[in-house]
């Protein structure tokens, strides 16, 4: 791609004051970007922490749901949409982007002094930096979704030509919390510090096993927030099941 196609797409979608315009064939669309809900906050929050805890106490983790949703897009004239598990992450709010960006390339620099299979010996400093930026969720920017761009594939040949993207999480038993976020998407190159930011929290973790290894991607892209929705199941029929997680269902649908 050359620079011109390159500054072309990242100009797609501007985002300012709280609205994401998409301008695209000469038409502009605009979204008004929204936060995600407190829900899904904290599970996110108590996911990662869990995974910090597996990862410190050396257990293995096969899947990391909080981490890897189903990310849908489209082709303009296509019948279905493109699916594919893509590893999500979180950006700082831009005030604290500068903080939290020099904590985390800073562990990167020591770690890549180290061998790649050289996780015992780092694995504290990882664990440590990346609970430092979990463990204040008020520096966090909850409207943005951060995500690496690997192997310029449909998803990219999709976001190029129709930046608009939806995002399916579904969480472990017992509660299975889900959502669905709708996003429209920003396209970043890498000497941006949102683009920096979520290539060094991915390196904190490269080698971890619910990682496939890559060390090179050309773009990431801001998933910004429009919508979503909870799909989170409900119990709607009478009955209890046998750890006693969920109370009686009495014929009606739970919630509104």
């Amino acid at each position: 791609m050359t620079m011109l196609e390159a500054s072309a797409l990242t100009q797609q979608v501007q985002v300012f004051n709280g609205v994401a315009r998409l301008h695209k064939n000469g038409q502009a669309r605009e979204f008004q970007i929204k936060e995600l809900p407190d829900k899904f906050i904290r599970w996110q929050l108590d996911y990662k922490h869990s995974i910090y805890d597996a990862i410190e106490r050396d257990e293995y983790v096969a899947f990391n749901a909080g981490h890897l949703p189903v990310v849908g897009t489209w082709e303009s004239d296509s019948l279905t949409p493109n699916l594919a598990n893509k590893g999500v992450g979180f950006t700082p709010k831009d005030e604290y982007l500068d903080h939290y960006l020099n904590l985390v390339e800073s562990a990167v620099e020591q770690i890549i002094k180290l061998p790649p299979h050289a996780v015992n010996e780092t694995r504290q400093l990882r664990v440590n930096t990346a609970r430092e930026f979990y463990r204040h969720p008020e520096h966090i920017d909850w409207r943005r979704l951060g995500l690496l761009e690997i192997f310029e594939g449909s998803t990219f040949r999709n976001l190029s030509a129709n930046p608009l993207a939806s995002v399916l999480w579904t969480g472990n038993a017992p509660v299975f919390v889900s959502f669905q976020v709708d996003c429209v998407v920003e396209v970043i190159t890498p000497e941006d510090p949102r683009y920096r930011f979520a290539w060094a929290m991915r390196r904190l973790f490269e080698y971890e096993p619910f990682h496939v290894v890559q060390t090179i991607y050309p773009y990431s892209y801001c998933f910004w927030v429009y919508d979503y929705k909870d799909k989170t199941p409900k119990r709607r029929y009478p009955g209890k099941r046998s750890d006693n997680t969920v109370n009686e269902g009495q014929g009606k649908i739970e919630g509104p």
